[in-house]
């Protein structure tokens, strides 16, 4: 029984696309399954993974956040510019708070209209989206900054692993684990407390949360704060890869972030994901566009690929949530 079930989940499924992609393009270009390329998927993944979990988490809550991204813009840019100057011996710990705080408070801001004012959190994280985005370029500045603090270049260039190949130097880097434990943090909230149940329950059931005794108000401000927080820590961690702080990063990248989170399973509707699934559709996403990107493929019909995903995606989770509600 517990094996027709696995066979079934989403997360199965996923398995086995990640798998036929890896055998395809491992047979177009052999060094697919090279160190050095199985160590930069794992890099590429840093990023994009951060992102998706606090997405994963807004969707479980039934909204989608759009200004993840330009959350992420805004913390790296203050930060870099605050510091870069002013004191850029700072440490990569209070670099990684500031923009957490940053995060937070903006996370915030979103949850007060989502949660106190009953708005739509799609409408609500568009309009904040280009707001911070304004504000960023017109009181931070819209140029440049390469003048990063010390501990950003340092944590650049820390990798975990360096092994030596035929095909050059393969560096595993250190930021992985940071991304896993932002996913076992992820996991743990969604699967073994009484606040990851509550965020389950307003997504699946927003009318019955009050009379279990859950706050709708209160959950929806964490996981708003929790969403901001993740993406202050990917834009430092963004800032730091880039070893530069552009304001004009990241554009367009939410559509890598929901492709990843939607294919690991969250209905529309919230009250249903998990971080597994998650993991997987940033595996998927990543291997793609690396794949794509090593076989050449021009910028503009690998986002037309993504797009396309997305939308196969949803169809498949319909398809296979309206089978089960009639099995």
């Amino acid at each position: 029984m517990r094996i027709k079930k696995m066979v079934k989940s989403n997360e199965f499924f996923l398995f086995c696309i990640i798998a036929a992609i890896c055998v395809i393009f491992g047979i177009v270009n052999p060094a697919f399954f090279s160190i050095v390329n199985v160590f930069d998927i794992l890099r590429s993944m840093i990023e994009i993974g951060i992102f998706a979990m606090g997405s994963l988490v807004v969707m479980v809550s039934g909204g989608l956040d759009l200004s993840f991204m330009a959350i992420a813009v805004f913390a790296m840019h203050s930060v870099v510019g605050l510091f870069g100057v002013n004191w850029p011996e700072a440490p990569m710990l209070l670099l990684f708070a500031c923009g957490v705080a940053i995060g937070i408070l903006l996370g915030l801001f979103n949850s007060v209209f989502v949660a106190k004012f009953r708005l739509p959190a799609f409408i609500v994280t568009l309009g904040t989206s280009y707001a911070i985005k304004g504000f960023c370029l017109a009181i931070i500045g819209s140029k440049q900054n390469n003048n990063i603090p010390d501990a950003m270049t340092a944590f650049s260039k820390s990798n975990l692993l360096s092994i030596e190949t035929p095909l050059g130097k393969a560096n595993l880097h250190v930021g992985v684990l940071l991304l896993a434990g932002i996913v076992l943090v992820t996991w743990f909230l969604l699967s073994k407390t009484t606040l990851g149940r509550s965020i389950y329950c307003i997504g699946g059931s927003p009318a019955s949360t009050e009379r279990i005794g859950f706050r709708s108000a209160a959950v929806l401000m964490f996981v708003y704060a929790y969403a901001g927080a993740l993406a202050g820590i990917g834009g430092i961690t963004h800032a730091s890869f880039q070893r530069m702080s552009n304001p004009f990063d990241l554009v367009g990248g939410e559509l890598n972030v929901i492709a990843a989170v939607v294919l690991g399973g969250p209905r529309a509707g919230g009250g249903y994901g998990n971080v597994t699934g998650t993991v997987l559709g940033v595996l998927l996403i990543t291997l793609i566009n690396n794949s794509l990107v090593m076989l050449r493929v021009p910028t503009f019909w690998q986002k037309a690929v993504v797009g396309l995903i997305i939308i196969l995606g949803t169809t498949v989770q319909i398809y296979r949530y309206k089978k089960s509600r009639k099995a």
